[in-house]
């Protein structure tokens, strides 16, 4: 089942499942759904997964699934789920997920 992301101030995200709950544990939220961050909370989620992604290796969230010849790494699935997140951490928006 996919997850979406939802944030009054940017387009829903969805994600297939493991990669959904990936970001979430990558957030720092445990592995709940559905869940809300409160948008006085996004800009520490924000970093929490940037953190997660740049400077931190951990083989729980090693991607194994090839796009041809490459790896999708997870920096660059993020990618939309970091835009939603920016987007609401400038607008003050609370980010839910189902």
């Amino acid at each position: 089942m996919p997850i979406t992301f939802t944030t009054k101030s940017y387009a829903d995200i969805t994600m297939l499942n493991y990669v959904g709950m990936a970001m979430i544990e990558m957030i720092n939220l445990g592995n709940i759904v559905p869940g809300a961050i409160a948008g006085k909370e996004v800009h520490q989620a924000l970093n929490n997964l940037q953190k997660k992604l740049t400077h931190e290796i951990d083989k729980k969230y090693l991607d194994k699934e090839e796009c041809g010849q490459h790896l999708i790494c997870w920096s660059t699935r993020a990618i939309p789920l970091i835009k939603l997140l920016n987007s609401a951490n400038d607008n003050g928006d609370g980010v839910s997920w189902r």
